[in-house]
């Protein structure tokens, strides 16, 4: 079977004697697919026999460091040097080996940008980076062709087996959920989860042979961790697509009989059904929301000299609460303190985690406010990934899309994350929570609670809908109201004390899933109405209700919303900081940039910070003139922070305003007559008519030349394709026989 010796080339030898020393000097560029090949073709004619699972490649990286590799680590790290070798006076070290017992496809990405784009993206063209990346990724369909040695059949026999050599994988299969509290019912699924992975990734030890789960759980591909809780663990709670979940739990998963019952087939039929509708209905919401944000920011664009520093004078004091955040910062320009040099933020520098810096932002860019771009410093190095591209377009496109996955997404939409209600350590001496409804916890002896009382204030008592307050007579009297005097269902309060007989007094209350400040609405229950309204009739003149705690024994006190924490809300209150006047206004630029950063991660979208920050940068004008964008070179410009709406009604274009929408309305505005700003779109108010027709070059000024250091002059681009960036015009053209027309010759 291993005898064509002439496909193996310099591995003939591999094959004969089972071990080979091979210098990772002699892999290049020009020897690197010969390499290639010749591993490739051993492994295609005998990648099922023990000789060939049994051969082993030495690597000399030379100084006497050498690593043995088995062919499958050698072949699948030989791809990987692809990348290496394009570099120029690179050579393979053992850095560059990527050797793990499981490799995902997060991995593959980190180690093409730890070794290939994060290095070269500054010397070499986008589009050879691009290209490389490309055709080394295009190798890996050759693995492929081992498929039929890689793949597992999907079988329930393998976790029969498991079960019966493991008493733990059975107990996890057969869990009872029964007694978790439905806030933490999917948590600790999950939990369950990460359990029955580990003895599926050591099933070999168990059964004698591997479960066929174990690979799609070791590369993360080709199944959801949630989908096989669902199947294999528990279902679980699952939502009403009103904002909650049904109040009954799926106790079982599916291959454990778990729509044995009817309301499990009804809660499951139903949530299908909800997640079809709330799909359809955001189809138009969020298709809508992308296009209008896309056409605020279509104007965006990179300074073309990616040397020039604007010089701002207003930084955006940043805070970096986690390393969440200071990985949406890596690759940006900060500074201490005003009076302290620019430095870079890097993959290590977690001592920045808790500290508050000076952030050099699009948001401010004292370029891109005079319409010459963003600048690079306020940019960050991406600005030599995204050189060629609009930024604003694809920072609309990178939020937008995840944004719209999810509210299209049944997966996301039959999701049931509660938020749980955290308590403070004095309700539980008192209450308990039987799902949704709050009653004094049954071991209390009420004779020992006598002359306890429960208290709260009359003026706390809110209506969740305003229009009872009108309607009810209990609020407006028999003048001027229905007659309507059936017990209200959404009256709530936020906290209420329990007061023992010597004034001691304990506060009650919860926050609604660790968000500070947003306290649980505590909803009146009938038979509590019935009290307060038989209190307020002993004693009108007080403000506060009193009532024995001795009186709350065995009835309802209060209700609880069990609220679902949908992945769709997210963009709901990226919508609402961005394009609610009420919620945007009340934030300045700082602010602003953490809450939207801080409701990205919560939303699970994967983003950098300055993508975020270009779309913020097109909402803020001057304070002066709203056409207008602040001068960012003085020092405190004021500025004014508008909405989405706002910002695309006084667009400087009269070409994206009237694109909006209310044309006749905008015909009409008088500010309209005002603009003059250039856009894409716009044939009349160009922002660079010589491209428009096709001349050899064009000039972009360099704003405040006087005052830059070192470029003084403007710019010039030549049509040549060689992949440069513009040089300082005097070195552009002082080896033509005709030189440019420019301002400089005047």
């Amino acid at each position: 079977m291993l005898e064509n010796y002439q496909n193996y080339y310099v591995y003939a030898d591999l094959v004969k004697q089972g071990r080979l020393l091979v210098k990772a000097e002699d892999i290049n560029l020009q020897t690197w697919e010969s390499h290639y090949n010749g591993i490739f073709n051993i492994l295609r004619d005998g990648v099922e026999t023990d000789y060939i699972q049994n051969m082993f490649v030495s690597v000399d990286f030379g100084n006497g460091e050498i690593v043995d590799l088995t062919l499958p680590d050698y072949y699948f790290n030989l791809l990987m040097w692809r990348l290496i070798v394009y570099i120029p006076n690179k050579k393979i070290g053992p850095q560059h080996l990527l050797f793990k017992d499981s490799i995902t496809a997060g991995d593959i990405k980190k180690y093409i940008d730890k070794f290939f784009i994060i290095p070269e993206k500054n010397k070499l063209p986008n589009i050879t980076l691009n290209n490389v990346i490309a055709d080394t990724l295009y190798y890996f369909m050759d693995i492929d062709q081992f498929a039929m040695f890689l793949a597992n059949t999907l079988n329930l026999e393998d976790s029969i087996d498991l079960m019966e050599a493991c008493p733990e994988y059975d107990k996890i299969l057969h869990s009872d959920l029964s007694n978790v509290p439905l806030e933490k019912v999917k948590n600790k699924g999950m939990e369950l989860v990460h359990e029955a992975q580990h003895y599926i990734m050591e099933s070999e030890k168990y059964t004698g042979h591997e479960h066929c789960l174990r690979n799609p759980f070791a590369a993360k591909e080709g199944i959801n961790e949630r989908q096989y809780k669902d199947n294999s663990i528990n279902i679980g709670t699952k939502p009403d697509g009103q904002g909650s979940v049904y109040h009954d739990m799926i106790n079982q998963s599916y291959i454990t009989g778990g729509l044995n019952k009817l309301i499990y087939q009804y809660i499951d039929d139903a949530s299908a059904r909800v997640a079809q509708i709330i799909s359809k209905k955001n189809v138009g919401d969020s298709g809508g929301f992308s296009r209008i944000l896309g056409l605020n920011n279509v104007i965006s664009f990179l300074n073309p000299d990616l040397d020039y520093d604007c010089g701002t004078n207003n930084l955006i004091p940043q805070f970096i609460p986690n390393k969440d955040i200071l990985s949406m910062l890596e690759g940006r320009y900060y500074k201490l303190n005003y009076n302290s040099n620019l430095r870079k933020i890097g993959p290590n520098d977690s001592f920045l985690i808790g500290q508050t810096i000076l952030l050099r932002s699009p948001i401010t860019c004292a370029s891109a406010a005079a319409g010459h771009g963003v600048c690079h410093h306020c940019y960050g190095d991406l600005a030599y990934t995204n050189t060629d591209i609009n930024i604003g377009r694809i920072a609309t496109e990178i939020i937008t899309s995840q944004y719209t996955q999810m509210r299209l997404s049944a997966k996301h939409l039959l999701e049931a994350k509660l938020k749980e209600i955290l308590w403070v350590n004095e309700f539980y001496n008192f209450f308990r929570i039987d799902i949704n409804t709050i009653n004094l916890r049954d071991d209390l002896d009420m004779k020992t609670f006598k002359g306890w009382k429960f208290v709260f204030n009359f003026d706390d008592i809110q209506l969740e809908n305003d229009d009872d307050f009108f309607q009810h007579k209990f609020y407006m009297g028999d003048m001027y109201s229905d007659t309507d005097e059936t017990p209200l269902y959404n009256e709530y309060i936020n906290e209420f004390k329990v007061v023992d007989p010597d004034g001691n007094e304990y506060k009650i209350d919860a926050d609604i899933d660790g968000e500070d400040g947003v306290k649980a609405k505590l909803f009146i229950t009938a038979s509590l109405s019935k009290l307060i309204r038989e209190h307020i009739s002993i004693d009108d003149e007080s403000d506060d209700i009193i009532i024995n705690l001795t009186e709350l024994d065995k009835i309802p006190i209060f209700l609880v919303k069990m609220e679902n924490n949908d992945l769709g809300k997210s963009l709901d209150e990226f919508n609402e900081l961005i394009n609610k006047k009420a919620v945007t206004k009340q934030f300045n630029i700082p602010e602003l940039l953490q809450k939207i950063q801080l409701n990205t991660k919560k939303g699970g979208i994967h983003c950098t910070s300055v993508h975020l920050e270009i779309i913020l940068m097109n909402q803020v004008r001057s304070a002066k003139n709203r056409l207008m964008m602040p001068n960012w070179r003085n020092y405190n410009e004021p500025y004014e922070v508008l909405t989405l709406n706002e910002a695309l009604t006084d667009n400087p274009s009269i070409i994206i305003s009237t694109t909006y929408r209310k044309l006749a309305k905008a015909l009409n505005y008088p500010l309209s007559f005002e603009k003059c700003a250039p856009s894409i779109f716009d044939l009349f108010f160009m922002r660079k008519p010589k491209k428009f027709i096709n001349v050899d070059h064009e000039v972009l000024d360099i704003p405040n030349q006087s005052s830059q250091k070192p470029f003084t002059s403007p710019v010039v681009y030549f049509h040549d394709h060689s992949g440069k960036r513009p040089l300082n015009i005097r070195e552009a053209v002082k080896n033509l026989d005709k030189s440019p027309k420019t301002r400089l010759d005047d």
